[in-house]
């Protein structure tokens, strides 16, 4: 049975997985371009950690707003005649601050997750 702080810890340590797995993602793909006239070739995801109970970090996937713009590539193989196209909006000193925190609060997260397990092998020391 897991205790109850080590679910907790552990669910900050996947919320900050999630974190990371979004920002590394935008970073990957900030260079797609699609069609002006189509959808974008990459949505931006980011990852959010709404409100749950008992301390417990839930950590959810969503499309970043606003999603694309439009940028002059002319050498795009997706550019229209004017040598637009539509590029995902990602910023990437915001993306790398994302992937800071979320290594950050791994860190604290696991370091919790220690001081638990620390805490619960002296409980049982004491009891045997």
């Amino acid at each position: 049975m897991i205790a109850p702080a080590a679910a907790i810890d552990m669910s900050g340590m996947n919320a900050a997985v999630a974190k990371f797995a979004a920002s590394a993602t935008n970073l990957a793909n900030m260079g797609d371009a699609g069609v002006v006239t189509g959808a974008p070739a990459y949505t931006p995801a980011g990852a959010i950690n709404p409100a749950a109970g008992a301390g417990a970090a839930v950590s959810s996937a969503v499309t970043l707003r606003p999603a694309s713009f439009v940028a002059y590539s002319p050498i795009s193989p997706t550019a229209a005649v004017q040598g637009l196209v539509i590029a995902p909006e990602i910023d990437p000193i915001n993306e790398i601050s994302n992937q800071l925190q979320a290594g950050n609060a791994y860190a604290f997260s696991l370091k919790a997750l220690q001081v638990a397990d620390e805490a619960q092998q002296s409980l049982l020391n004491i009891k045997s």
